[in-house]
């Protein structure tokens, strides 16, 4: 079913557009999320009754294993393929992020959101790389221009929602 569905719509010029959007929904969902969870350190530290510099460890381990995993990623996406890497990438991400949302202990919220990292770097080490081999040479340009315009907005929006999230939850 999956592959019938994407043999239909490969074949149509609108498909570097689909493609555009699930890349650019991924990237701000991984953008989002980290901006947001700096801005609730200071909650995350009341609920778990301890310290925000044991706290920043939520925002550490998420960002050290975007680090130490996104060229290893897009190397795994070479070899077994971009788009299965990709769509891994965003399981593991929401599976990272509902275990972050259910964990009772701050050791557990640390570890989901080690979680959480390895699908970010999966998918951001893919992304980029999914964009450049579906638009041609011409357009190459202004599709990774918009990416990276989704991540600038990500940035900006993603404090904003935290604190909208913070101060309403």
């Amino acid at each position: 079913m999956v592959s019938s569905f994407h043999s239909a719509i490969s074949g149509r010029p609108s498909y570097m557009y689909w493609v555009f959007g699930a890349i650019a929904i991924g990237t701000l969902g991984s953008v989002i999320d980290h901006g947001s969870s700096l801005v609730a350190l200071p909650t995350i530290a009341d609920h778990f009754d301890t310290d925000i510099p044991t706290v920043q460890w939520v925002v550490i381990a998420y960002t050290l294993t975007i680090t130490a995993l996104l060229l290893p990623m897009g190397r795994l996406s070479d070899q077994m393929g971009r788009r299965k890497v990709y769509i891994s990438g965003s399981l593991v991400f929401i599976i990272g992020a509902a275990l972050s949302g259910l964990s009772m202990s701050l050791g557990m919220l640390i570890a989901s959101r080690v979680i959480q990292g390895v699908g970010a770097a999966m998918t951001q080490g893919t992304g980029m790389a999914i964009i450049a081999s579906v638009f041609p040479a011409g357009q190459r340009g202004k599709a990774i221009g918009l990416i990276m315009t989704i991540v600038g907005s990500g940035g900006i929006a993603g404090p904003a929602i935290g604190g909208l999230l913070v101060q309403a939850l």
